[in-house]
């Protein structure tokens, strides 16, 4: 039974996000052409970052140091981005648990104690890849990033946890990708895995994210969270949590979070986020290690010895999980459809009209 409810959300999301008009993928117009990236600035005309990710007002950025900027003007011609200083911020852990009773998501002792749960990998931007190892920043199919993403998947494998990676292709990189991404999301969903990650490169000097940690050279780790989002609130604590985890783990290794515009399609799920690993201008071997040295960070977060038990036992507890993520899935969908399509009246006309074309 759960698993048909599943399915039925699942087709509603795809349905309705097939008929979502066209001015939509406006939300999804983040990246700059190739080679070009803003540098942020603080008050003081001091670099805060350099990122391909375009860059609107109102986004922010939380720095390695915890100081979060909001972006108040943007020069596109000079592609320098100026900020104001919101405040420090002090990070916290929030454990998987309490976000997921925050979520109204069940959460139970496992049977196994040694038993771990799952993880989700996926790849919006296939396309991505680095330079100095590729040859080239963009391989049409599988690019060097498909390479990392295996990396991460690998490491998490050798932690013990369950790992769903889905090397489906979403060709082309262009503002649809996440559009078709989507479905790829909700197939992971399906799985009911403990967090998803979409794992991309930046565009950026390699400067940007080389680092040195544990006698090697890698690439740091920039979050992004996507700010429409009804999520945002879970997505934003899970994000710091994570941050504050590898500082304390590994300082230095996530270098910080953008909260820019769109949803990146973490409005399907609570524990989503996408990863930036690296610049195109850093080697891929770097970038693999970066990656690797993060799978430790997520292996402690969701089964470390403080984090409290997550496990999905069976029964009624787990079909309350189940249903919970129904109901994330299905009315997340169905906000960002109805905000698309211009209200309530034009969304349940349009969804008329595609079952009407659907029982012709």
């Amino acid at each position: 039974m759960a698993k048909r409810l599943l399915l039925i959300a699942a087709a509603f999301c795809i349905l309705a996000f097939a008929h979502q008009p066209a001015g939509a993928d406006d939300l999804w117009d983040e990246l700059l052409p190739s080679g070009q990236y803003y540098t942020l600035l603080d008050p003081e005309g001091e670099v805060l970052v350099e990122t391909g990710r375009r860059i609107y007002l109102e986004d922010q950025y939380l720095t390695s140091d915890n100081r979060l900027y909001e972006v108040v003007e943007v020069d596109e011609e000079k592609n320098t981005v100026r900020t104001e200083l919101v405040g420090e911020i002090e990070l916290r852990v929030t454990p998987w648990s309490e976000l997921r009773r925050e979520l109204g998501l069940a959460v139970i002792e496992a049977a196994d104690p040694e038993t771990k749960g799952s993880i989700a990998i996926y790849h919006t931007h296939n396309a991505e890849s680095y330079v100095p190892t590729d040859g080239t920043d963009s391989i049409y199919g599988k690019g060097g990033i498909h390479h990392v993403g295996s990396a991460f998947a690998e490491a998490l494998r050798e932690q013990g946890i369950t790992v769903h990676y889905s090397e489906t292709l979403h060709l082309p990189h262009d503002r649809g990708a996440y559009r078709r991404s989507r479905e790829t999301v909700l197939e992971l969903i399906a799985k009911e895995p403990d967090a998803i990650f979409d794992v991309h490169r930046d565009a950026a000097p390699s400067s940007a994210y080389a680092i040195q940690l544990e006698d090697q050279w890698m690439t740091s780790i920039q979050f992004v969270v996507g700010r429409q989002n009804q999520n945002l609130g879970v997505n934003r604590k899970y994000a710091e949590s994570l941050k504050k985890l590898a500082d304390d783990l590994y300082p230095g290794l996530v270098k910080g979070i953008f909260f820019g515009r769109g949803n990146y399609n973490q409005d399907l799920s609570p524990l989503s986020l996408l990863l930036e690993v690296g610049a195109h201008t850093n080697s891929r071997g770097a970038a693999e290690r970066g990656a690797s040295l993060f799978a430790e960070v997520v292996d402690y977060y969701f089964y470390g010895p403080e984090a409290e038990a997550g496990r999905r036992s069976q029964g009624s507890a787990a079909w309350r999980s189940v249903f919970g993520l129904i109901i994330f899935a299905a009315a997340g969908t169905a906000a960002f459809y109805v905000v698309n399509a211009g209200g309530f009246a034009a969304a349940l006309e349009r969804l008329k009209a595609a079952f009407r074309l659907r029982n012709r």
